[in-house]
């Protein structure tokens, strides 16, 4: 998570962040969904959810700005988190994971010499 107004005094929690980050897995994607999203969507600091797989590449940004409809990114994309003025690729965030969708596209990459342009 992003906490742009951090009181150090409770280290191990936050009452105002700006972003909440997920990574989803079967046991915690429900909850991910549904209870904390509804928790994190009526905090008044936060601007940005994201859900992010962890077994293909799909990362779901959720922003106040935009109501909280989700927004899907892939390979390809840049991800930007607004209210941190922050752009990111989306190859950039699963560049240390081992999913089919990176072996897949690490594979295409070695072969054609480029940087990875896979749709998923």
């Amino acid at each position: 998570m992003v906490d742009c107004v951090f009181d150090e005094s409770g280290a191990y929690y936050t009452e105002t962040p700006s972003i909440i980050i997920e990574v989803l897995s079967k046991s915690t994607r429900r909850m991910d969904e549904t209870t904390k999203l509804m928790s994190y969507i009526n905090m008044p600091s936060a601007q940005e959810y994201l859900l992010i797989e962890q077994d293909i590449v799909d990362i779901q940004v959720l922003r106040r700005s935009e109501g909280w409809l989700p927004m899907h990114y892939f390979f390809g994309d840049d991800v930007l988190f607004e209210s941190i003025g922050l752009s990111i690729q989306v190859e950039e965030i699963y560049s240390r994971v081992q999913n089919e969708d990176m072996l897949d596209c690490s594979k295409q990459k070695g072969e054609a010499g480029l940087g990875c342009l896979c749709k998923f």
